[in-house]
């Protein structure tokens, strides 16, 4: 028998306040760091990391500092909101999202937040698992055994009508054609935003800007129709219901209908895809994992009130969203001149904080490029510090609907893994892309299907674990 690979997988705990601030060291006289970043963003928030804490910098004029110490992140999202604002990027997104949650700040925030809350309850969790487990259960009915699927675009298209179905009350195929449409724009918003070294950088192009105003008065016309429609039916308690009920304005309900579905499906598919992708690069511990579901679920999706419980799936998600968070970066601009991790930072420069590089760092992680579900222990998550792992942001502005997309993702998760054993079929591995949420770039994830016979054969390893 093959002995397990025995890993270190105890948090590291370092000092972290004041945190240490330097200067990004390979800024040029008039872009600062925005060429580094711009060619390789993901690779410039980790090189910041590894120096300090905090890298003050500027992309060209605007002054900046890459906060990575969790420390240093607490005082931005906890100890001191009131002392930022949402950042420029979230600003020039307006374009398309207007003043819905993801990008409106203050007493609008303030009013949505508390107005669209009750439609992310414990109850409507529960009734929301159940429409999830009928949806995933007929995407599968359609895989076949020996196959090759890509399930990129299935997955994005299974919670897109996930959220729908639940949020809207509906789905049809000419939503989900607007929804595909606009979030295919959202990615080239954001490259835009970030893409300075070009000519008027501050100015979306013309054409670009017709197609964000074609695709919404495509959403503006179907919500139009779904608005007839549900004024003639009773009243529900759903998202689009809420909005309903408070008689906002149509500009109101557009703006939170295109925040809800465009960010309510990618963040769980980005999760999804990843954890797919990480299993099947790692069969043993997909082998465990699927042994210890079939063992508590005979091969049926869980309830929500079983997800609590299955600690092995709970692991491996928070695993996979430590290596590849949905959200991979929060940015805020300073309001008033505010101290974080120590240091006194003046009003207009923007904080940057990547959980790409923080779940990455080893300053907090063994082993941090390993897929290890088997480190997160309950004695590992209780010394983890607070902000050495945060998903789903934190504080006040704590993603609304985090539980939801969390049960969402284990739900469907837990299903797929009982079911098939998955196997890359492409040799080139995925390389994430910074559009709204973090997706492949390649726009697809190819896994030959392998169905599962009854219950899943005892794995040759008894300890969860990465082979590199």
């Amino acid at each position: 028998m093959q002995c397990p690979v025995a890993h270190d997988t105890r948090p590291k705990l370092l000092a972290s306040s004041p945190a240490l601030l330097v200067r990004y060291p390979e800024e040029t006289l008039i872009l600062g760091s925005a060429q580094a970043y711009t060619d390789d963003g993901l690779g410039f928030y980790q090189r910041c990391e590894r120096l300090a804490g905090m890298v003050q910098t500027r992309f060209l004029w605007k002054p900046a500092y890459i906060v990575t110490d969790p420390a240093a992140i607490e005082d931005v999202l906890v100890n001191h909101p009131r002392s930022f604002r949402k950042p420029y990027i979230l600003q020039r997104l307006k374009i398309l999202f207007g003043d819905g949650l993801l990008t409106s700040d203050g007493e609008v925030w303030q009013q949505h937040r508390r107005l669209v809350q009750p439609a992310f309850g414990s109850e409507r969790t529960e009734a929301f698992v159940e429409a999830v487990r009928w949806n995933a259960e007929d995407m599968i009915a359609r895989w076949r055994q020996g196959e090759v699927r890509n399930v990129y675009p299935e997955l994005i298209d299974l919670c897109m009508k996930n959220i729908a179905h639940t949020m809207f009350g509906t789905y049809d195929e000419e939503l989900g054609r607007i929804v595909r449409a606009l979030a295919a724009t959202s990615h080239l918003l954001v490259k835009g935003v970030f893409d300075v070294i070009r000519p008027m950088p501050f100015r979306f192009r013309r054409e670009l800007r017709l197609r964000v105003e074609s695709e919404l008065a495509d959403l503006a016309r179907y919500l139009d129709r779904l608005i007839k429609l549900r004024q003639r039916q009773p009243a529900r308690d759903d998202f689009f219901g809420l909005l309903l009920a408070r008689g906002l304005s149509r500009q109101t309900i557009l703006d939170e209908s295109v925040t809800m579905l465009l960010a309510g499906h990618e963040t769980t598919a980005s999760s999804l895809v990843w954890s797919l992708y990480l299993l099947a690069r790692h069969p043993e511990i997909a082998d465990e994992l699927a042994f210890d579901l079939q063992s508590a679920l005979g091969g049926e999706a869980p309830t929500y009130a079983e997800l609590g419980r299955l600690s092995s799936l709970r692991a491996t998600l928070d695993e996979s969203l430590r290596l590849y968070p949905p959200t991979h970066r929060i940015a805020r601009t300073i309001a008033s001149p505010v101290w974080v991790g120590g240091h006194h930072l003046p009003a207009g420069a923007d904080v940057i904080m990547p959980q790409w590089a923080v779940h990455r760092s080893p300053r907090w992680y063994n082993e941090p490029e390993s897929f290890l579900p088997s480190r997160w222990t309950t004695s590992f998550r209780k010394a983890l510090p607070r902000f050495a792992y945060f998903p789903f942001s934190g504080g006040p502005r704590t993603c609304v609907g985090y539980q939801l997309a969390w049960s969402e993702a284990a739900v469907i998760l837990a299903l797929l893994t009982q079911r098939f054993r998955f196997s890359l079929f492409d040799s080139e591995p995925l390389v994430p892309y910074e559009g709204l949420t973090l997706l492949p770039a390649s726009g697809k994830l190819r896994l030959r299907l392998q169905r599962r016979q009854g219950s899943a054969q005892q794995p040759r390893i008894t300890t969860i674990a990465a082979v590199q």
